[in-house]
């Protein structure tokens, strides 16, 4: 116990020298350590950053959660053993993550019409919004309809007066501007209505685009099935292993359906393979958190065979956010050399001298970050988004997988260190728009950074352009390094190397390391993915 003591004193000491970020980083791992022989660590003092103090229009708002889940079993033709099962299971993981959950089963068409009625009306902004469905669906025409249970389908032109068109409630999610919205399909059993309709003849759904802030989850690739009942168990393995993952703390929900799919590539030797489409512009994970455990790797040639699988549906797209979507489901895969190759060739140019004109942010850009720890404790996503540009700043929107939290901050062009109002979870952001200033390598001057009691001046050194690779791509980037050092405490040593590339108008890496006595401790920001307008 006396040495657990002396450990927590040399952890506080460099967090008190680091600032909140050091506390949140370093803390973290020793309450790891720790937990069980101490209890909660005290809080730590914030930190006094040089920069101005935040507007006061800065402001943290709480996302509201909600789901209807439908699973559809009791058909007429060919009823489903799963579906029902399926529903309730998903439903009680929802609630277990916070969200407000209509459970509905066995519905005919007017029944799903009032369910997507009471669903709708609870969607604003600030919501996130999840649809489950259990039970059939066709396609047609490169539609996706889901089958009520009522439904007498003997014609083409009976699919879309008895069935549900998926679009509606995309439409209607769409319509609301919901912050999240995500959709999970596990409607991909053996159509009996394939043979009865002349234009639904294609087995499976069918592939289609998520509208902005939306992800589409299939149980398995378009065009293909996926049995109800395969393996004889009480639920469907896709939503048994989709079950299994939900409540992982802090895990983003890219990362949690790749975890789904190789699990399910694995568990029906290759029979079914999981697919999904993302336009989500924000960080979500159905349970905040920092995410403790790093990604599952992929089993063996399971893991490979649903790489594979992802890989083949987006080569031969023209987008680069289809590449984009797999060097952040697959950053060690095969084929990430060819991946950054194609985003490079698909990417609007940038010109050869860019102006700060070409360099400023616009409505609607869109970066997203991995930030990880020395330790490894722990891996945490967040995505910047802005919202706003006048002559006073870039007005911007931030989400993480750290909580469910929308936060909105204002920041200058001018060269600043940026705290995040009411998130500490990283170091501030170096002026993420400095390449968009007037002559921003001659504005920069020393810069003065206050963190706990120690006071440490930054020198400011332009190391020229180089080439870095990120998980978003490869760049030509200008370096900056910040460094400093005081004699206080022993002697505090800090770094800051950022990596600004015009392609990307922002930053694309940042290292932070800092040093007190013999302890160290360092934070990278890596993009993982962007959006420009």
């Amino acid at each position: 116990m006396r040495g657990m003591g002396r450990r927590r004193s040399i952890f506080a000491t460099l967090a008190a020298a680091l600032g909140a970020w050091g506390a949140m980083c370093v803390l973290g791992v020793l309450g790891v350590l720790v937990a069980l022989f101490t209890g909660p660590l005290p809080a730590q003092a914030q930190p006094q950053a040089a920069a101005p103090p935040a507007p006061a229009r800065a402001a943290s708002l709480a996302e509201d959660r909600v789901a209807l889940v439908i699973g559809n079993a009791a058909y007429q033709l060919a009823p489903l053993d799963n579906p029902v099962h399926d529903a309730r299971l998903i439903a009680s993981r929802l609630t277990q993550a916070g969200f407000k959950v209509a459970l509905r089963e066995n519905l005919d068409r007017n029944g799903m019409v009032a369910a997507l009625q009471e669903f709708g009306a609870q969607l604003t902004p600030n919501t996130v919004a999840v649809l489950y469905y259990a039970g059939h669906g066709l396609q047609l025409r490169d539609h996706n309809f889901l089958i009520p249970v009522d439904a007498q389908l003997r014609t083409e032109a009976d699919v879309p007066l008895q069935a549900m068109d998926l679009s509606f409630f995309l439409d209607r999610m769409s319509q609301a501007r919901s912050r999240v919205n995500i959709v999970i399909l596990d409607a991909c059993r053996d159509n009996p209505f394939a043979g009865r309709t002349s234009g639904s003849g294609r087995q499976g759904l069918a592939q289609m685009d998520a509208p902005v802030g939306t992800l589409l989850a299939f149980a398995t690739a378009p065009g293909k099935q996926a049995p109800d009942n395969l393996g004889a168990k009480t639920n469907s393995i896709y939503t048994e292993q989709l079950a299994k993952q939900l409540l992982v703390p802090g895990l983003p929900v890219e990362l949690m359906f790749r975890r789904v799919r190789e699990a399910v590539v694995r568990e029906t030797q290759r029979l079914q393979v999981p697919w999904e489409h993302s336009s989500l512009v924000g960080e979500f994970a159905f349970v905040p958190g920092i995410n403790a455990t790093a990604p599952a790797a992929p089993a063996g040639d399971d893991g490979l065979a649903a790489e594979t699988a992802f890989w083949t549906g987006v080569q031969a797209s023209t987008r680069a956010d289809d590449f984009r979507a797999y060097l952040r489901q697959y950053p060690g895969g095969r084929f990430v050399a060819i991946a950054q190759q194609r985003i490079a060739a698909l990417s609007a140019p940038v010109a050869a001298h860019p102006t700060p004109a070409d360099l400023m942010p616009r409505v609607g850009d869109t970066w997203r970050y991995r930030v990880t720890d020395q330790y490894r404790f722990g891996d945490l996503f967040v995505t910047a988004r802005v919202e706003s540009v006048d002559a006073d700043g870039i007005g911007e929107s931030w989400t993480t997988t750290v909580d469910g939290k929308v936060r909105t901050t204002h920041v200058g062009l001018k060269p600043a260190f940026n705290p995040l109002p009411d998130w500490d979870a990283a170091p501030p952001e170096f002026a993420p728009y400095l390449q968009a200033a007037e002559r921003p390598a001659a504005a920069i001057g020393p810069q003065r950074r206050t963190v706990g009691a120690v006071s440490l001046t930054l020198k400011p050194e332009w190391q020229g352009e180089e080439e870095v690779v990120v998980t978003a791509g490869r760049f030509r980037a200008q370096k900056l390094v910040l460094s400093g050092h005081s004699g206080a405490r022993g002697g505090v040593s800090t770094r800051y190397v950022l990596w600004y590339a015009p392609a990307a108008r922002r930053i694309v890496k940042y290292e932070v390391s800092a040093q007190a006595g013999r302890e160290r401790q360092s934070t990278t920001f890596e993009l993982t993915e962007y959006k420009l307008q």
